[in-house]
This record gives structure tokens, C-alpha cells and sequence, in this order.
């Protein structure tokens, strides 16, 4: 699907177009084959670079082509409950903004709701917006992970077998932000460089800002990481203890169980025995089995085995 937008200066909101005017903003959301070839006719857009932004796995990158910047970048979704990437392509060309994504349900929502305050016209500083926009995702998206995982830091001993797996998937997630966001960083500081495209002061603040915003977001992801391994460790060392504790308790009950077994069994057999014909010969046995078993439970709780 392709759609085109317009704001000028003078205009009071966001106005959809039917033609490829200059100074517009030309939408481009899974297109097909027909689309694609529209783009590649009327605007000189690149065929390869077009499916390049609707692969799913694409990676970040920037290219200067004759007919304008290639930006590609990712941006965070949620699908199903779990966090995912996809790619997005922004064309600045000497007339207008061009924007291809697979889906744009949630990068654009509040530039075509008009919650962000922008200008198709000023296509670098609207590029920029959307920049930020992508960098606020992430940063969304780690606020919640960040926040479940100071809820299981505080309760290892509560972590059963699904948080483990949350762990790993969050681990893949955060790894899956760092190469995401790692490339974009070093796309911003090429179109900070001033080589590809010349822009006001403001403009500058506005890169300088997320290239602030970028260089923590890496050092959160890290960090959550390094928590996650750090919460880990902790809870296999926990189970390990654990382990260790209950096998000791199990090898002394059972030490403990065998010495009166022992004293039984002998007793049990068909020979003669000191104290067989004694009247409290029965008696005498239990007591001894007893103080045996009492004397070596004791003797475990001195050493701490029990």
C-alpha cells in the first residue's frame, strides 16, 4: 500500500494526497509487486533496496544512492507476547520522505494520528522524529524487561522452570536490540558528519540526542545481560546448595536407618545370641537400637550434616 502525506508550515494538520507532490511524505507499507514497480518508475527508487527494507532479517545500514540516502534501521514490535525486530527503510531524496516497512502499526501511529509535531516539508527533521520514535521503542520495551527482572533478582528462590526460559528468550531479545542499535549509532554519527546531508543547528541537537539516547539504551541492554547471567548463576548455585543439602539429609537418615537395621538382623538370625533366653532380651535389643540411633543423629547435627 502507498500513501502520501503532506503538512506545510501554513497547514493545520496532516492532509493525504493522491500524487507524489514535493515536500511530501510517501508511505509505503508492504508493498507488492505492482507498487514496487511504481516506486521504482516514478520516484527512481532502488528495486533491491525496496526488498531489502521487507526482509525480516535485514540488518542497519546506510547507502547513498544517485536518487538519495538509504537509511535502513529496526525497530522494536510485540507480537504474540513476545518482543520481536523488523525493518525499516527511510529514502530522503532532494523532494521528499519516502518510508517502507512491512508493518507500520506502530512506528508511525503517532505521526498519522498527529500526535508528533511535525512537517512533511522538512523532510530531515521529520526523519529524525521517526528516529526518535524508534529509539523511544526500544527503550519502552526495555523499561518492561528491566522491570521484571529486578522482580525475579529479589526472589531466586521463587524462579521455577518457565523464568528460565523467559531469561533466555529476554537474553535473545536484548542481543537481538545491541546489533539493532549498535549499527544504528554509527549510522547517525555518518549523517552527523555533514558528508550526505547539511543541517541546521537544531537538527544537530536532535542527532547528538539520539546518539545519547542509543549509547544507553547498549549500556542498559548490557547491563540487563549481565543481570540475567548474574540471576542465573545465582539460582544454579542455589539449586546446587540445595541439592547438596538434600542429599546429605538423605545419606544420614540412611546411615542412621542401617545401624539399628544392622543390630536387627543379627538378632534375627537362628544361632545362639548373648542375652536370647533373658526375659527383657526384647526389650534390651530396642533400647540399644534406639541409643544407637540416637547417638549417631546427634553426632550428625555436630558435624552440621543434618
Amino acid at each position: 500500500m502507498i500513501e502520501i502525506y503532506k503538512k506545510t508550515l501554513r497547514d493545520t494538520e496532516l492532509k493525504k494526497r493522491e500524487s507524489f507532490d514535493k515536500g511530501s511524505w510517501v508511505l509505503v507499507t508492504n508493498p507488492d509487486d505492482e507498487e514496487i514497480q511504481v516506486l521504482t518508475e516514478e520516484l527512481g527508487l532502488e528495486r533491491g533496496h525496496i526488498l531489502d527494507a521487507l526482509d525480516i532479517h535485514e540488518s542497519p545500514r546506510f547507502e547513498a544512492e544517485k536518487h538519495g540516502l538509504y537509511i535502513f534501521l529496526r525497530f522494536p514490535y510485540t507480537e504474540a507476547g513476545m518482543i520481536h525486530t523488523m525493518p525499516a527503510l527511510f529514502v530522503i531524496t532532494d523532494d521528499m520522505l519516502i518510508t517502507i516497512v512491512k508493518d507500520q502499526r506502530l512506528l508511525f501511529e503517532d505521526f498519522l494520528t498527529e500526535k508528533a509535531l511535525f512537517y512533511t516539508t522538512q523532510r530531515q527533521k521529520t526523519a529524525l522524529f521517526m528516529f526518535l520514535k524508534i529509539s523511544l521503542l526500544y527503550r519502552r520495551h526495555l523499561q518492561k524487561i528491566n522491570k521484571e527482572l529486578r522482580s525475579k533478582r529479589n526472589k531466586l528462590e521463587e524462579i521455577n522452570d518457565n523464568d528460565i526460559k523467559r531469561f533466555v528468550q529476554w537474553e535473545e531479545i536484548l542481543n537481538d536490540f545491541i546489533t539493532s542499535v549498535v549499527p544504528a549509532s554509527n549510522i547517525y554519527r555518518t549523517i552527523l558528519s555533514g558528508k550526505y546531508i547539511t543541517f541546521f543547528k537544531e537538527d544537530e541537537d536532535i542527532i547528538e540526542d539520539l546518539l545519547l539516547s542509543n549509547d544507553e539504551t547498549i549500556d542498559i541492554c548490557k547491563t540487563n545481560i549481565k543481570t540475567i547471567v548474574n540471576i542465573r548463576e545465582a539460582y544454579s548455585t542455589v539449586v546446587a546448595n540445595n541439592l547438596n543439602r538434600t542429599v546429605k539429609f538423605l545419606t544420614a537418615i540412611t546411615i542412621i536407618l542401617t545401624l539399628p537395621t544392622m543390630i536387627a538382623s543379627i538378632y534375627g538370625m537362628n544361632i545362639e545370641l548373648p542375652f536370647q533366653g533373658h526375659p527383657l532380651a526384647f526389650p534390651m535389643v530396642i533400647g540399644i537400637i534406639f541409643l544407637v540411633a540416637i547417638i549417631a543423629l546427634l553426632l550428625f547435627q555436630k558435624k552440621k550434616w543434618l
